[in-house]
């Protein structure tokens, strides 16, 4: 008799640790593989334009669509790992109003945003780094994935409350079938209609309610133990008070990262439209590889919410290490495959030699930070998974604030394009210094957390930090103990 499927709490919960991380990892990793090839071949479209100018609309554009990424990610991190711990706690009933909390609240915020942006496009696009050349394009582009927002923003909500229950291969699809509608629609839009980057926003708007409308399916009639239905939405303070203090720190990074990027453009518009584009280009080239190293993490997340909810340490521990090794081994493997294929990788979609050249001049620099960051990430989903806000939020926001912004500033004055290209892999690295100083920490609080003599001091028998006996969800000023916490197409 055949042996029955196991549910992913039961993933999660049961299954050998290795096995229960890639069987959550590789949905995830299929679906990151597709919105990897998705963009290389969306830029492909593009490039075939014979228009530079249109390549570097797209990239300038993207960082205001960003930020609806941001505002889901609040939710999407904020929310999954809270319900992780909630179903590993056996709180089904606050797990289903969280999720319906977190959907609700990206879908109103992402509208609010959209009208936002509407107003204030024009002053904004001048802002960002748009040129006389480019302008047009860019605005063309903005002008219809502003649409969007609001269900690219709840749509990244529902993909983060799927990987939280363990149905990956749910969210995999939710993200499949927005990407093949969008790599089907961009000849027929760009190319064959002629429309350029409206096309591509066309393209982008079409996939992402093909993806959000998948979700609302699957919430309605699929998941066992969520919801989005408006009688689940029930907030309380004590739910929101956890999410947004992993959610907010995860949300301002995407924020920050956005604004990042629109500097990043403007420092590389003065050296020139070129520099725009090679570096767009060189990014999805990167995202590659770098996009199934977060897969494996992302798998790592869920099972380290629900089974630290469930007391489960041991577990955890393990899980912990061999997620940390196996990202580690990807970034290795990144470094050294894209060094002898990045430049072909860049000459397959954009036929422009000043843009190839720029393009494969930063991508080789980039690489350096590469194998550093398997580390980095396994160290903040595991602070984000565990509900620490304070080490994760350090992790996150170091390498933005602390590192990167100050570093792109500094070093492009005085070492021009060298620095401006030299800032990212010396951020990357410095960051990865204090997530494994952090780290540390951590790995003393999975060990003492498996001590017997630990329980009562970890706020009750063998519970964690802050959890009392009964399962009850943590108090959000809790705090850490005695030392040191995807969704739609996002288009071209």
């Amino acid at each position: 008799m055949k042996k029955p499927k196991m549910t992913g709490v039961e993933l999660m919960g049961s299954a050998p640790v290795g096995t229960a991380i890639i069987r959550l990892a590789l949905p995830m990793m299929v679906a990151m593989l597709a919105q990897s090839i998705f963009q290389i071949t969306d830029m492909y479209f593009i490039g075939q334009t014979g228009n530079p100018n249109m390549v570097a609309a797209v990239a300038l554009a993207s960082p205001l669509y960003m930020i609806s990424q941001a505002l889901g990610n609040i939710f999407a991190t904020g929310g999954s790992t809270y319900i992780s711990r909630m179903l590993g706690a056996k709180n089904e009933g606050v797990a289903k109003n969280a999720s319906a909390v977190s959907f609700y609240i990206a879908l109103s915020l992402g509208a609010v945003l959209c009208i936002i942006l509407m107003i204030f496009k024009t002053p904004l696009l001048w802002l960002i780094g748009a040129s006389e050349a480019t302008f047009e394009p860019t605005n063309n582009y903005f002008s219809v994935i502003a649409f969007a927002i609001p269900m690219a923003a709840a749509g990244g909500v529902m993909s983060g409350v799927m990987r939280s229950e363990g149905e990956t291969q749910k969210a995999m699809t939710q993200q499949l079938v927005g990407i093949v509608t969008n790599i089907i629609l961009d000849p027929i839009l760009i190319l064959w209609a002629g429309w350029g980057t409206t096309g591509a926003g066309l393209a982008t708007v079409a996939a992402t309610i093909v993806s959000f409308s998948y979700g609302i399916r699957y919430f309605l009639k699929r998941s066992a133990t969520l919801s989005i239905l408006p009688s689940d939405f029930k907030p309380n303070k004590d739910m929101m008070g956890q999410i947004l203090a992993i959610g907010v720190p995860a949300g301002a990074a995407n924020i920050i990262m956005t604004f990042s990027n629109i500097l990043v453009n403007r420092i590389a518009s003065s050296h020139g439209d070129f520099v725009i584009a090679g570096n767009a280009v060189q990014m999805r080239v990167g995202g590659l590889f770098f996009m199934l190293i977060m897969a494996i993490v992302m798998g790592y997340q869920p099972f380290a919410g629900f089974n630290y909810g469930a007391k489960q340490y041991d577990r955890l521990r393990k899980g912990f290490k061999f997620t940390i090794l196996f990202a580690t081994g990807l970034c290795v493997l990144a470094f050294f495959a894209l060094q002898l294929v990045g430049e072909h990788l860049i000459r397959f979609f954009v036929n422009h030699d000043e843009t190839i050249e720029y393009g494969v001049r930063i991508l080789k620099v980039f690489l350096w930070g590469v194998p550093f960051m398997g580390a980095q990430i396994t160290m903040m989903v595991s602070f984000q998974a565990l509900g620490k806000p304070l080490q994760s939020t350090i992790v996150i926001m170091g390498r933005s604030l602390l590192f990167y912004l100050p570093l792109l500033l500094v070093l492009n004055h005085f070492f021009g394009f060298d620095g401006f290209i030299w800032a990212q892999p010396i951020s990357d690295i410095l960051t990865t210094g204090i997530a494994v100083v952090l780290g540390f920490s951590l790995i003393k609080i999975m060990r003492g957390l498996g001590s017997p003599a630990a329980g009562p001091a970890m706020g009750g028998p063998g519970g964690p930090p802050g959890l009392p006996p009964d399962g009850a969800p943590p108090s959000p000023l809790a705090g850490p103990p005695e030392g040191p916490s995807e969704g739609p197409p996002t288009g071209p």
